[in-house]
């Protein structure tokens, strides 16, 4: 079903459609589209997507897509997986490989609870695996700077493997045992004291702002068309449902670094047109309908 009900006129046939304004100092371009989450600073933007993440930088303007449901934020580093299952780690502005320490102890706790069982075979495997645990924990805190009295910042990569910061140093943790994942993944073993290191240009989610502010201010409105339309969907026993839907035209004023111009979106529905609040001198972001653009002048 498809009847057509209204059709209206475009007011201002004049004013471009976006990403054109009436202003030509002012120039809006399409950086990173099918965004789901949204992380940033004042050098790089990063996006999540399904089964993959964009890192874009706004310095350079280049931009890295990478086929990886690992993500990780270090001091200046991303860690990501790669194509064959592997961790890499990223320059956080060059996005160019980086050396960084990957340890695995898991053989050594092995051998430690092995060792336990052949001295003290009365005891039970309960007893034996809680005198690893204390023990290969002390060890373990010890060899990399662990502070016993706080919990080292923690991010989680694959089931049982961490990246790690300490005071002292930062490491991929691959093959965790249980006991030790406990001590340092906050998550698991909550505490009062808490490591967080001040990374440098350390990251911040979009979704935990308010997002007020924006470099578009809608003026007017005029209808374009109103139909009824119909999904499909429905049965024998249900039928589908029609329901009216409208297209318009929102016209807005654009304002950037003390340029004004004008320009005009066709959607049905009010443009959600929010600013991403970085401090990138000359160049402003922004977020439509899961598309990030960056706006700048001449």
């Amino acid at each position: 079903m498809n009847c057509k009900e209204e059709k209206g006129q475009d007011k201002h046939p004049d004013i471009p459609e976006f990403p054109a304004t009436t202003n030509p100092k002012i120039m809006i371009k399409p950086v990173l589209n099918n965004v789901n989450e949204i992380l940033f600073n004042d050098s790089v933007l990063v996006c999540k997507h399904i089964d993959s993440i964009s890192i874009y930088s706004a310095t350079s303007e280049k931009r890295k897509t990478i086929k990886s449901k690992v993500f990780a934020y270090g001091n200046g580093i991303f860690i990501i997986e790669n194509k064959d299952g592997e961790y890499e780690a990223l320059n956080d502005i060059t996005l160019q490989k980086q050396n960084i320490k990957t340890i695995n102890e898991a053989g050594k706790y092995q051998k430690m609870n092995d060792s336990l069982s052949k001295i003290f075979t009365k005891k039970s495997e309960y007893e034996i695996s809680q005198l690893a645990d204390s023990l290969f924990i002390n060890y373990f805190a010890l060899k990399y700077h662990l502070p016993k009295d706080k919990i080292p910042f923690t991010r989680s990569l694959r089931k049982k493997d961490f990246y790690v910061k300490t005071e002292q140093d930062e490491f991929l943790l691959i093959d965790v045992p249980y006991s030790l994942e406990k001590f340092i993944d906050p998550l698991i073993k909550p505490v009062s004291k808490q490591m967080a290191p001040k990374f440098k240009r350390n990251f911040q989610f979009f979704k935990n702002y308010s997002h007020k502010d924006s470099f578009f201010k809608e003026y007017d409105y005029a209808l374009k068309s109103k139909d009824w339309v119909s999904l499909g969907g429905g049965n024998h026993y249900i039928p589908s449902l029609p329901f009216m839907a409208e297209a318009g035209y929102y016209y807005l004023d654009v304002f950037f670094n003390n340029e004004k111009g004008k320009c005009k979106m066709i959607r049905g529905n009010r443009p959600s047109l929010y600013t991403i609040p970085t401090k990138i001198k000359n160049k402003g972001y922004f977020i439509d309908n899961e598309q990030i653009y960056r706006i700048s002048l001449k």
